[in-house]
């Protein structure tokens, strides 16, 4: 009866001169087969910018670069003339290493700060930074049903809540909490919070994709100025020292809660569900201390809920306004008992609780 999840999330692009962010930092890459620009999206002091120049003579015939937000690093692979090639970035604390997965019998060159150094597969190439990476953890992943590839040049021109929120939460929740400036793209942001605070299921959604088209490029790289000027640009002037990772983080805030909203002891379950989206799961919930659930629905209603307190405590869960009852039990072999919405639940610590049976 557990509830599971077992998507994995590596978006992935085709396109040269995609941008993306490292997971579990604040560097944006814009990877083209012959040049990686790296910048540091939190300024401290002075902008830093960073630029690797890998040595490549000719076009590849084939080039990709990932996003695995399982792995938690950018990889990038082809082949070129020379046979294939793969390498990776991943940040750690106050550098960032590229790491050479696969490539020909004499290496692959990468010109960094106009030092040529060849690298061979499980070699590295160590790049000091100025910041560590987020120490943010959270075991939290949403699912909404979709089974597509997640090549971004077709989820951005399909702009699908299903396919492109789950990647969004995945990346954001990584992102600790940053000054919310009221500037450029993030209007866009302040819309998607107030429909939330409306309970507005009919609109929010569109909100979501209105922030996702103005406020990221590439693979949901966050911007403040949207660079592609699908509207009327603004005149107002964009604080330098402004990072535009609070988009993706807050983003990500928000989207965990129209699915889950903790207020003390009182829990709602699905609290303003956009209308696009009709199934899903959420697991690895920590909603209250000591306290965590997983959640799954289907035709847009809840369907299950499992509950695994770690301390003997109570709390009151509330669901969408059609559903008035469920069966509440005891592990996976309890008979259980309906009970109205809105009844107190005693819950012991190291139990596991199902609710099921959801009546309107």
């Amino acid at each position: 009866m557990k509830i599971k999840l077992t998507e994995q999330y590596r978006p992935f692009s085709h396109e040269a001169g995609t941008a993306l962010l490292i997971p579990k930092s604040s560097w944006k890459v814009t990877v083209y087969p012959a040049r990686l620009m790296l910048e540091n999206l939190i300024s401290i002091g002075e902008r830093e910018v960073l630029t690797i120049l890998p040595q490549m003579d000719d076009p590849p015939e084939s080039f990709t670069v990932m996003q695995d937000l399982e792995k938690g690093w950018v990889r990038i692979f082809g082949l070129g003339k020379k046979g294939y090639f793969s390498y990776r970035l991943v940040a750690s604390s106050h550098e960032i290493i590229l790491l050479v997965e696969r490539c020909p019998k004499e290496g692959l060159f990468f010109d960094f700060e106009g030092e040529i150094k060849n690298c061979k597969r499980k070699e590295e190439l160590i790049i000091t930074t100025m910041t560590a990476v987020f120490s943010l953890r959270s075991s939290e992943k949403i699912h909404f049903g979709s089974s597509k590839k997640q090549d971004w040049s077709l989820v951005k021109r399909r702009l699908s809540l299903e396919e492109i929120l789950p990647i969004w939460f995945q990346l954001g929740k990584q992102i600790p909490k940053h000054p919310i400036l009221e500037v450029g793209t993030s209007r866009y942001l302040k819309t998607c919070a107030d429909r939330l605070t409306e309970k507005n299921r009919d609109r929010i959604g569109q909100a979501f994709i209105e922030l996702f088209k103005v406020g990221f490029e590439g693979i949901l790289s966050p911007r403040l100025i949207d660079t592609d000027y699908q509207s009327h640009p603004s005149d107002e002037e964009i604080p330098k020292k402004a990072s535009s990772l609070f988009l993706l983080g807050e983003g990500a805030r928000l989207i965990r809660k129209f699915l889950i909203d903790v207020n003390d002891r009182e829990i709602a379950i699905l609290p303003c569900l956009p209308k696009e989206i009709h199934c899903g799961c959420f697991v690895g919930i920590e909603c209250c201390e000591g306290f965590s659930m997983a959640l799954e629905w289907s035709k847009k209603m809840i369907r299950r809920l499992t509950l695994h307190p770690k301390k003997d405590q109570t709390v009151t869960l509330t669901f969408q306004k059609p559903i008035i009852s469920f069966r509440f039990r005891m592990g996976r072999k309890g008979r259980g008992k309906l009970i109205p919405v809105g009844t107190p639940l005693e819950l012991k610590k190291d139990a596991l609780y199902i609710l099921d049976s959801f009546q309107k």
